[in-house]
């Protein structure tokens, strides 16, 4: 009897040190995402009332870009924001931004219980304009409101191909859907 109650403490002492364990890890990494954020530049802007998005006009310093596209460095995939104007796919990145924004509305349910917030998606278009990849890494807060992003973007696709002149097999872009309620 003895055994068995030293093994269910052990089990229960190892379970509680895994739960702190994890919480720390869970809590150090939201902690150390806090200048993430100023990597995304990109904006959409959507008002309940379905009037035409918002741009913000913020332009991000080029050195927290170019720390993004370090990681797609070694083939042919570049990673850009979808309002850099000063970019060779900015025609190209204006098409994609037109055919999202076309799809793009606030969910009603959001929209009633006043849910606002910002999803940050990354999503990546293939050489042929098939939507290679989409993800979203930074949530609004409210699952609803990060759903129609991600359904915004995979609706708009498939996209029109990347042009030769690029020279990419895929291009990478970062985008921001910000949920506002009118004052």
């Amino acid at each position: 009897m003895d055994t068995k109650k030293f093994f269910i403490t052990t089990i229960a002492l190892s379970l509680a040190a895994h739960i702190v364990v994890l919480a720390l890890v869970g809590f150090l990494a939201h902690t150390g995402d806090t200048d993430t954020e100023e990597v995304y530049t990109v904006t959409f802007e959507k008002q309940p009332d379905r009037t035409a998005a918002a741009q913000e006009e913020e332009q991000e310093p080029k050195a927290l870009l170019e720390n993004i596209r370090s990681r797609a460095r070694g083939g042919s995939v570049d990673t850009v924001d979808l309002d850099n104007t000063e970019t060779k796919y900015y025609p190209y990145l204006l098409q994609v931004k037109e055919r999202i924004d076309r799809q793009w509305s606030y969910p009603e349910d959001s929209f009633t219980r006043g849910e606002v917030g910002t999803t940050v998606v990354e999503f990546s278009i293939a050489r042929e304009g098939n939507l290679a990849a989409c993800r979203a890494v930074a949530s609004s807060g409210h699952p609803s409101l990060d759903a129609e992003s991600l359904r915004a973007i995979q609706s708009a696709a498939p996209f029109a191909p990347l042009s030769e002149e690029f020279g990419l097999a895929r291009l990478n872009i970062v985008a921001k859907f910000r949920y506002t309620l009118a004052d």
